[in-house]
């Protein structure tokens, strides 16, 4: 029994040394992770007998699939736009067939080739919304198409799963087996989800929602009869743990049910990608180096470049194709987990987990800079993107040109729907310019006149009508944009007063230091409006349903 305390004490002692190396580094933490792994293999690895933690790593794996469940609200399912529905599909397709083939040139045989191609088709959820988040990017354009992609990445992740299970069970049968055990499974899962959820779940989880251990408790409890009915039934536990959490994702006390969770698993999952990189050795580094090279400059190269086709297939810009392709540009966590379930099922050599661990490892790595640094990246390569281009930009610059418009509004799913009112009052020709396809499908048929482009090609600010323009509005809260605008309003000499908006105090400096005539703060702007409102309103409910309604129509001229 003491022996797992001192696993435990060596696993986070050398845990915390290489998370500050990794951290100063700006790597994320799954990276210190695997490296701990592996420096405890190489190092003491022959001293002490480790396979006790892989129990606390099957824990990790499966609170990390309940999140992943938790995630998949059917709100959000229905909710998700065609946009992530046709780059998550596409870029999946393309990425699958594209590994596959690599796979197979690399000499794997047909099927480990194709768990490579559909493990490293995924995409890290928790490491992409982590990295949009310290970017502040989940409300950017591409921010919201992304994590909309790695919705759909997990539902065919989910589904995927239960094939896997009726593959190992295939036998005789042949394919006509394989289809008919897959759809059996899903009937069964799918009865069991919709009794549990709709009849059982709703009833008793406010029960114990009252108390939030209560809760926590239940949640858990949930989650391991799950698991542990698939487990009776000889399907993968791995599965069980995923459609724990989608049954309880439609409850109301989801977001209480994973914010308690979430501790619990960084604790096990913590094992589980150290056990990750135990499973590493020197041997099997020196023996799949090559093949990992070629794997990880495929995610790392192909993924971006298969999405910026994707993307500029459904008419979006390059510089949104760009910012998305880099954002997947690595494996998942999810992928390591269904290469060790096939190694468990036998499917799959144990060495190709080792194999695919180094190439998480990889790709991680060199992604989280790609991400961090995509600004400069774009700078350096977005001339050579011209191919991705969207010929729309192209068409419409002659037609803008021949009408005057005093008011210019760069930006408008942002904060232009809450002016537009205030603009139409000043009885002056507005142009929109965004680059959400979506925003300006909406706003031409509200016969509003919009142009498609970006903000930051020079290019394309040379084929707007900015000369004559008596008002120029920025609520694009990128730094780099912004100038690029300002710098060109004064090449052209354009004598319009500029609007802009700051993310950061630094930044609202710059943009006053380059001439702009006022600068908005959200942050700012949000708190002096709220303390207006309540001294103005007070206490009176009826005031702050009119003001409501208000916003409401607001929101509805942006569009869903």
């Amino acid at each position: 029994m003491s022996e797992i305390f001192l696993q435990l004490g060596v696993v986070m002692g050398v845990a915390i040394i290489v998370t500050v190396a990794t951290r100063f580094l700006k790597q994320p933490l799954i990276v210190s992770y695997i490296i701990t792994g592996l420096i405890i293999s190489i190092g003491i690895g022959n001293v002490y007998d480790f396979s006790v933690l892989e129990s606390f790593a099957h824990l990790g794996a499966i609170l990390l699939l309940f999140l992943v469940g938790l995630g998949l609200n059917p709100e959000l399912v229905r909710e998700m736009s065609r946009t992530a529905f046709l780059t998550g599909l596409g870029q999946i397709i393309f990425t699958s067939i594209l590994g596959y083939l690599i796979g197979i040139a690399l000499g794997f045989n047909e099927i480990t080739s194709l768990y490579l191609a559909i493990a490293f088709t995924f995409s890290s959820t928790v490491i992409v919304i982590k990295i949009l988040h310290e970017r502040k990017d989940e409300e950017d354009l591409y921010g919201r198409i992304v994590i909309g992609l790695l919705l759909v990445q997990d539902l065919v992740a989910m589904i995927f799963l239960i094939f896997v299970s009726a593959f190992s069970k295939i036998g005789e049968g042949g394919i006509g087996s394989l289809i008919s055990l897959s759809l059996f499974n899903l009937s069964v899962i799918a009865l069991f989800s919709f009794v549990l959820g709709y009849y059982l779940i709703p009833k008793v989880d406010r029960i114990f929602a009252k108390n939030s251990e209560a809760l926590f408790i239940f949640s858990l409890a949930i989650c391991f009869a799950v698991v542990a009915a698939f487990y009776l039934l000889d399907f993968p536990i791995e599965i069980g743990a995923l459609l724990a959490g989608v049954i309880l994702a439609s409850s109301p006390y989801q977001r209480e049910i994973a914010s308690r969770i979430k501790p619990l698993r960084d604790f096990f999952l913590v094992i589980f990608f150290v056990m990750m990189g135990f499973s590493m050795s020197l041997e099997s580094i020196t023996q799949f180096w090559k093949e990992a090279a070629v794997f990880s400059i495929f995610i790392l190269l192909g993924n971006p470049l298969v999405m910026m086709i994707v993307m500029r297939l459904l008419g979006y810009s390059k510089k949104t194709g760009f910012y998305s392709g880099l954002a997947i540009a690595q494996i998942s966590e999810f992928s390591l987990v269904l290469l060790a379930l096939g190694a468990t099922l036998n499917h799959i050599n144990q060495e190709m987990v080792s194999f695919g661990t180094l190439v998480g490892l990889i790709t991680i790595t060199a992604s989280s800079y790609m991400i961090f640094y995509a600004d400069k990246l774009y700078k350096l390569f977005k001339d050579y993107l011209f191919i991705f281009d969207v010929k729309e930009i192209k068409e419409k610059e002659g037609k803008k040109r021949e009408k005057k418009y005093g008011v210019v509004v760069f930006g408008f799913h942002r904060l232009g729907g809450g002016i537009m009112k205030y603009l139409k009052k000043m009885r002056t020709p507005v142009l929109i310019v965004d680059y959400d396809p979506k925003v300006v499908e909406n706003l031409r048929k509200k016969k509003i006149d919009v142009q498609f482009g970006d903000a930051s090609d020079l290019s394309f600010l040379e084929t707007l009508p900015l000369r004559k323009a008596k008002l120029v509005v920025s609520t694009i809260p990128e730094i780099e944009d912004n100038l690029i605008i300002l710098k060109y309003l004064e090449k052209i000499k354009a004598r319009a007063a500029t609007i802009m908006v700051a993310e950061y105090y630094e930044d609202a400096k710059k943009l006053y230091h380059e001439g702009v005539e006022y600068v908005v703060m959200p942050p700012h702007l949000g708190r002096r409006y709220i303390g207006e409102l309540v001294g103005e309103m007070k206490f009176d409910k009826k005031k702050y349903f009119k003001e409501r309604k208000k916003h409401l129509k607001e929101i509805a001229l942006i569009g869903e």
